[in-house]
């Protein structure tokens, strides 16, 4: 309606000075009214044109078909002037075909403009959707993950996670299990947004139920990759590695599906499962292995996630034999190792996580 005032009222400035009877107030009043009741009634049967023009080209039409309209308005305002002077008012010669070109060009010019406002409210949308996506996964992830401290007389668990990007597509977990055990789990899921963390929250609900019937790592992997194996997205799979602590015994047994291998802190040894190291969800039987060692009070076993040995430092990977070497002079504590790879200049290409398990 504004747009449609004010074109009237340049329309009369224009034939005001070869009109000077034109320069009135109420004239300039009465053609700003008619100029918007024509836009208001243009705005009124535009729900006729069904659709919104979905190209550049299609909005150019549009903005044409308006722009001719919006030419007819010329024929009202030249009925106000006629009104006003007693003449008859004709528009013909240069003056008809510039004011032709000049409806003309503002509605290819504002077709375009038209089709640039909707391309980029599209992605607004897209963009703001994504944004509330992420916030979701972010606080479901920060919902899914135990506290970064449980110690007891029998254990001491550690655990850190610094995402590489907003969502981290790592995640641990610890299931106490009774008569001093306790199941460490450390996973990667290979997804990123809402759908990892749906995953993630049906792995971690899975694992307790599944682990309160067989609590051994080995066939533990074994059915939860029956459960999942299938039901998983086109290319997303859960790498994961489980440790068993029994403090009776003073043992810990080890099961991989992917992620490497968990190192026993004073040696920098390696803990390696034999048998398949397939991430689970990609084939539906698989027979997991698993490895059992000695934990005495005091040792300490560290699981973490490949973010860590393939860290770069300088362009090359850090790699798992330096890896291990700055866990041993770490001690295993995992705010010390951190620091150290940071110190060494390794970049945070992938999440970093891990988990520390201490016997007492």
């Amino acid at each position: 309606m504004l747009f449609g005032a004010f074109a009237a009222v340049a329309l009369l400035s224009i034939f005001a000075i070869a009109k000077p009877v034109l320069n009135n107030v109420h004239v300039f009043a009465a053609g700003a009214a008619l100029g918007a009741a024509y836009v208001l009634l243009l705005y009124a049967f535009s729900p006729l044109i069904r659709g919104e023009p979905r190209t550049k080209l299609r909005a150019t039409g549009r903005g044409c078909l308006y722009a001719m309209a919006g030419y007819a308005a010329l024929i009202l305002v030249a009925l106000l002037i006629a009104a006003v002077t007693a003449d008859n008012v004709q528009i013909t010669g240069v003056s008809a075909l510039a004011s032709l070109i000049a409806f003309a060009g503002l509605g290819i010019l504002g077709g375009l403009m038209f089709a640039r406002f909707r391309s980029a409210e599209e992605d607004r949308r897209r963009s703001a959707l994504e944004r509330q996506q992420l916030e979701l996964a972010r606080d479901l992830q920060q919902r899914l993950l135990p506290p970064a401290l449980v110690e007891n007389e029998r254990y001491r668990i550690t655990a850190r996670n610094i995402p590489a990007q907003y969502i981290a597509g790592d995640f641990y977990d610890y299931v106490p299990l009774g008569d001093g055990r306790v199941l460490l789990i450390l996973a990667d899921v290979a997804g990123k947004g809402v759908s990892a963390g749906l995953i993630m929250a049906t792995v971690k609900a899975m694992i307790p139920l599944l682990a309160a019937e067989q609590p051994n790592p080995a066939p533990l992997l074994g059915r939860l990759n029956e459960r999942l194996a299938g039901g998983l997205p086109a290319r997303e799979f859960v790498a994961m590695a489980l440790a068993l602590y029994d403090a009776e015994r003073g043992t810990v047994t080890v099961a991989n599906a992917g992620l490497p291998d968990p190192i026993l802190v004073s040696t920098g040894r390696a803990v390696v499962p034999q048998g398949p190291r397939y991430p689970i969800g990609i084939r539906k039987i698989l027979a997991y292995e698993s490895v059992t060692e000695k934990l005495a009070p005091g040792e300490r076993l560290i699981l973490f996630s490949d973010g860590l040995p393939e860290a770069p430092v300088r362009g090359e990977p850090l790699g798992y034999e330096r890896l291990g070497t700055e866990v041993q002079r770490s001690g295993g504590d995992l705010d010390t190792l951190f620091l150290a790879l940071d110190k060494l200049g390794a970049a945070h290409d992938d999440d970093w996580t891990a988990v520390m398990l201490e016997a007492r």
